[in-house]
């Protein structure tokens, strides 16, 4: 599909928690959205990144629900050099043992034979 970027300008303190909790409910509960993140220098840039996303709904839900400006400053393709490169590397396999290092001692059940002892009373 059509991935995207869309970053968004928020008018709150990076370290504002309340606020900054509030923006990522918002964020992630519109759909198409796959991740956000807070980035910029002062932690006031709200970027996310998904499927089809209505970036002028979602810079107005942010405007309504927090009560401080919220501008639109980008929206673009993802960039395929953000993306990490997962390099695979090999499993590394052990030599498996078919024999026993050691002899093994059968151990064999031990039973215990005791006379049974009839006495002169049945009952006990």
């Amino acid at each position: 599909m059509n991935k995207q970027k869309v970053v968004i300008r928020l008018s709150i303190n990076g370290h504002d928690k309340k606020s900054r909790s509030k923006a990522f409910k918002i964020a992630v509960s519109q759909p198409g959205v796959n991740s956000a993140a807070m980035k910029g220098g002062e932690n006031n840039q709200l970027e996310v990144e998904g499927e089809q996303i209505d970036a002028a709904v979602l810079t107005k839900l942010l405007r309504k629900k927090l009560k401080k400006g919220a501008e639109l400053l980008s929206v673009g393709p993802i960039d395929k050099k953000d993306d990490p490169k997962i390099e695979l590397v090999p499993m590394m396999q052990w030599p498996s043992n078919n024999y026993y290092p050691y002899h093994v001692v059968p151990q064999y059940p031990f039973y215990e034979v005791t006379e049974s002892y009839r006495g002169g009373c049945s009952i006990f």
